[in-house]
């Protein structure tokens, strides 16, 4: 039973006999709820008036309601499943134990406020469990009920709305819209305080023995470990976030993923939408259609950023999703054996991935062993015969000895001398290309507003009676649709634009990235794994032409290479017959 107190007290100075209601009056439960702790604490408007209104139904019915037999909520959610006392009294009235045929309540909406089937369905299962409802505000009609559920139901609604667009105000203001802080912070108010003001006035603050573990998982993801590996290293020393029995993989990616970390807490990304569901989940046309609320994901130009002190840097927290990406990419899942550049190779002439291969050997004198090829996947046996001529690729295969030796030696000579990788950035942050995409995204950005102002010209002309609303509609559908266009456009080329702040950190992540695959044993023969986890974290993908004898790199690292250093040394290509095999 919620606040024992003062709830107590209000009853005891309402009974007679120890019951409330009429002290020679059958048995009935009691149900009553507020809708926020806050009206639970004070003590004034919540609790003690529906007592007394529980008090006036049960004498006017000639019902009684013991102590023990009344349920009270004071939580603030919209669900009925949500509420824990009237799950109990639900229960009560189901069990051939029960002890009272009737419940008095004050309101309709003490029971839900969701008009749409949450009442209906409470009242229907009462009544089929023969529970009479007794309200302390009755309904002379199913129909008076239905319209005063609708006005509880669109007062919840509006509730919702005003806490949504606070929220939407408090993250404008800087402030963070969590309720429970995220793993590594705790709420503090605009003045550094913990405490009762940090519920309103909401900040995050480091919290330092979280933020060490947090920045230990970057540590460990930089340095080429797995998230299982974190995870079982963060089990033998430190405790898991509230809510979660153990660390897990998944734990640790969704920290590595979030961009609070780096500083930005982003505000208003979900939003409640109503959907239809069938409720007979076994025919595809019985069954009944009713809408239930689903959480979906705002366009992340809605999105509002709140600046946070950050845990990791911008480089670091970048990098380590990168590598995130490519352990995807790259995963051994993907491959019955271990490739150095799995999912990295596309084929120059049709774009399709270049897969490895094994092949056992055998010498003549008996010897056995494995060879390395990598085959691209349009001649490889995995399309028909028709597609394959379709397709026309040209390519022929290449030993994965000649390709990873290629790649590694690349990667290897620009991380010893990271200044390479520096005067390259340099010169595109300053080259035409960047400029001319600088120019386009500033013309995309004076046409957007211009539709913008064109909008606001058609709504005036509607006003003046300019247009019809279908005419209008139809006006205004084409500068959307045009306005939408021209924000995809901007979006795509803004990700391609080298801005200053991105060149800065571009620079830095390229030293970090260094000075990461130095402290991790950086050598031209270094074993398998780190060779892995450094092409990893700089390669975005290779694109490569075995039949004229070079590979482009594009990632941290940009360029074309060839594949011997040595054009006299090249084998003849390898041609596949179509069955994943390459003729001799």
């Amino acid at each position: 039973m919620p606040i024992p107190k003062f709830f107590k007290a209000e009853f005891d100075a309402l009974a007679t006999q120890n019951v409330i209601g009429h002290p020679n009056g059958e048995l009935a439960y009691g149900y009553l709820r507020v809708s926020s702790a806050g009206q639970a604490d004070e003590g004034r408007s919540g609790l003690p008036r529906q007592i007394m209104n529980v008090h006036e139904a049960a004498v006017r019915h000639g019902l009684k309601i013991p102590w023990e037999y009344l349920f009270a909520d004071d939580d603030s959610g919209f669900e009925f499943a949500d509420r824990p006392d009237l799950s109990r009294l639900r229960q009560e009235y189901k069990s051939s134990r029960r002890r009272a045929n009737a419940v008095v309540m004050e309101h309709l909406d003490r029971l839900s406020r969701n008009a749409d089937w949450h009442q209906g369905y409470l009242l229907d299962e009462m009544r089929q469990y023969g529970l009479q409802a007794v309200f302390w505000k009755e309904f002379t009609s199913r129909i008076e009920r239905a319209v005063m559920g609708a006005i509880a139901q669109d007062g919840m609604e509006q509730a919702k709305q005003r806490m949504a667009e606070g929220n939407v105000h408090k993250a404008r203001s800087g402030r963070v819209t969590a309720r429970t802080p995220a793993y590594g912070y705790k709420l503090v108010d605009s003045k550094g305080r913990e405490g009762d003001t940090a519920k309103k006035d909401t900040h995050y603050a480091v919290r330092e023995d979280q933020a060490y573990v947090v920045q230990q998982i970057y540590r460990w993801m930089l340095e080429g470990n797995s998230l299982r590996s974190i995870a079982s290293r963060l089990n033998e020393n430190h405790p898991p976030p509230k809510r979660t029995a153990y660390w897990n993989g998944r734990l640790v990616w969704m920290i590595i993923k979030n961009p609070v970390y780096k500083g930005e807490y982003m505000a208003h990304t979900w939003k409640q939408v109503k959907v239809p569901i069938n409720t007979n989940t076994t025919s595809l046309t019985g069954g009944t259609v009713r809408t239930i609320v689903r959480k979906v994901p705002r366009p992340p130009e809605e999105w509002i950023k709140v600046s946070v002190p950050a845990i990791v840097s911008a480089q670091e927290w970048e990098l380590a999703n990168k590598i995130l990406e490519k352990n995807a990419q790259m995963s051994r899942r993907n491959g019955k054996d271990p490739y150095l550049l799995t999912g990295l190779v596309k084929c120059s002439c049709c774009s399709h991935s270049y897969n490895g291969r094994r092949r056992l050997r055998t010498s003549k004198a008996g010897k056995v062993w494995k060879t390395t090829w990598y085959v691209c996947s349009s001649t490889a046996g995995v399309y028909p015969q028709a597609v394959r001529e379709q397709i026309g690729c040209t390519q022929g295969h290449i030993s994965g000895l000649i390709l990873e030796e290629a790649v590694w030696s690349v990667v290897y000579q620009v991380l010893l001398y990271p200044q390479i990788l520096l005067d390259v950035l340099e010169r595109e942050f300053h080259g035409d290309r960047n400029e001319q995409l600088a120019a386009q995204i500033a013309f995309l950005e004076s046409q957007i507003e211009s539709t913008k102002t064109e909008d606001e010209k058609l709504y005036k002309a509607y006003v003046a009676g300019v247009f019809n609303e279908v005419e209008y509609a139809g006006r205004r559908k084409l500068i959307k649709d045009n306005q939408q266009k021209l924000t995809v456009e901007l979006r795509q080329l803004g990700d391609n634009l080298i801005s200053p702040d991105r060149f800065e950190q571009q620079k830095q992540t390229i030293l970090l990235i260094c000075e990461r695959a130095t402290a991790n044993g950086l050598a031209h023969d270094a074993p398998f794994e780190i060779k892995r986890n450094i092409i990893k974290a700089i390669v975005e993908k290779i694109v490569l032409n075995v039949d004229e004898n070079w590979f482009e790199l594009d990632g941290i690292i940009h360029g074309r290479y060839s594949l011997y250093e040595d054009p006299d040394s090249r084998p003849k290509p390898r041609r596949s017959n179509g069955r994943g095999r390459a003729n001799r």
